[in-house]
C-alpha cells in the first residue's frame, strides 16, 4: 500500500494535487492523506505564550478545518482512498517535514504555487522540504488523463534512483511505463536502462523502450505530453539554474514525479 501525503491550501492548486493523487489511486493501492498547514497570520508575535497562546493556536487549527472542509467533502465521494485530512499550526514546509520524519510516507504530493518557469521550480526544488524529503515528489501544475507514464533518462546515477524507485511506486499497475532515451545517450545509458527496465518488469510494470527520444533536448510538443499525462525524472540535488533538464523540466507542463540522487 502506498501511503501519500498531498499538502493542501483554500485555492485550485490544492485540488489538482488531490486530484492528482486520486487518479493515481486509481491504479496504485494507496492511501491519501490531505494535510493543511494553517499559517499564523502576523498578529502571532504578540499572543505570548501558555493557555492563551494554546488557545489561540487551537483557534487557528480548528479554522483551518472550517477553510477545507468545503474542498475535501466535495472530492472525497469521488476518491474513496481519501483519508480525514489533517490541519497543523506553523510554517507549511517546516511542519511537513516534522510530519515526514514521525510517519513512514511514500509519496509526497503538492499542487504549483508559484510560475511554472526555470527560476521558480529551481527556487522550490531547492527549499529544504524538497532537499530534505527521502521519497518521490509529485508535483501538479495542471490536470492530465493519464495513459502512460514517461520517465525521462538522462543519466546512470538517476537510473539506480528511478529504477527501484518506480519498481516500488508503480508495482502492479495497469499504466504503463515509456523509458524515454535521448539519441546521444543511448550507449552510456543501456545498461542502467536495461538494469531499470528489469526492475520495473519484475514488479509487474508493462515497460517499453523509445529510444531515440526526440523531446529532450529540442522543443517539447503539447500534445505529445498530453498523450502520456505524467512524467518521471530524476534530478541531482544540486542541480544548477541554468541545467539542460531543469530548462527542459520547465517546458514540459504535466504532472510530474521526481526522484532526487
Amino acid at each position: 500500500m502506498i501511503k501519500t501525503i498531498v499538502s493542501i491550501e483554500v485555492d485550485l492548486a490544492a485540488s489538482r494535487a488531490i486530484r492528482f493523487a486520486c487518479q493515481l489511486g486509481n491504479f496504485i493501492p494507496m492511501e491519501i492523506y490531505p494535510v493543511y498547514i494553517k499559517e499564523a497570520p502576523s498578529r502571532n508575535l504578540t499572543i505570548g505564550s501558555g493557555w492563551a497562546r494554546r488557545h489561540w493556536e487551537n483557534e487557528l487549527v480548528q479554522e483551518g478545518k472550517e477553510e477545507i472542509s468545503e474542498l475535501i467533502t466535495s472530492e472525497i465521494e469521488y476518491c474513496p482512498v481519501l483519508q480525514d485530512s489533517r490541519v497543523v499550526y506553523g510554517d507549511r514546509d517546516s511542519e511537513i517535514l516534522k510530519i515526514l520524519e514521525k510517519d513512514p510516507f511514500d509519496l509526497y504530493v503538492e499542487g504549483a504555487h508559484f510560475p511554472w518557469n526555470p527560476t521558480a521550480l529551481y527556487q522550490r526544488i531547492h527549499a529544504s522540504l524538497f532537499q530534505r524529503a527521502h521519497m518521490p515528489i509529485a508535483l501538479a501544475p495542471v490536470l492530465r488523463k493519464i495513459y502512460k507514464l514517461l520517465v525521462l533518462c538522462l543519466e546512470p546515477r538517476g537510473l539506480e534512483v528511478l529504477g527501484p524507485g518506480l519498481a516500488r511506486l508503480w508495482a502492479g499497475s495497469s499504466i504503463p511505463v515509456a523509458l524515454a532515451v535521448p539519441a546521444d545517450r543511448e550507449n552510456e545509458l543501456k545498461s542502467p536502462v536495461d538494469q531499470a527496465r528489469r526492475k520495473l518488469t519484475e514488479a509487474g510494470i508493462q515497460v517499453e523502450l523509445l529510444a531515440g527520444f526526440d523531446y529532450y533536448p529540442g522543443s517539447l510538443s503539447d500534445k505529445y505530453f498530453r498523450d502520456f499525462g505524467v512524467i518521471a525524472l530524476a534530478l541531482p540535488h544540486d542541480l544548477r539554474k541554468d541545467s539542460v533538464p531543469l530548462n527542459w523540466f520547465a517546458q514540459a507542463r504535466v504532472p510530474a514525479i521526481i526522484m532526487f540522487y
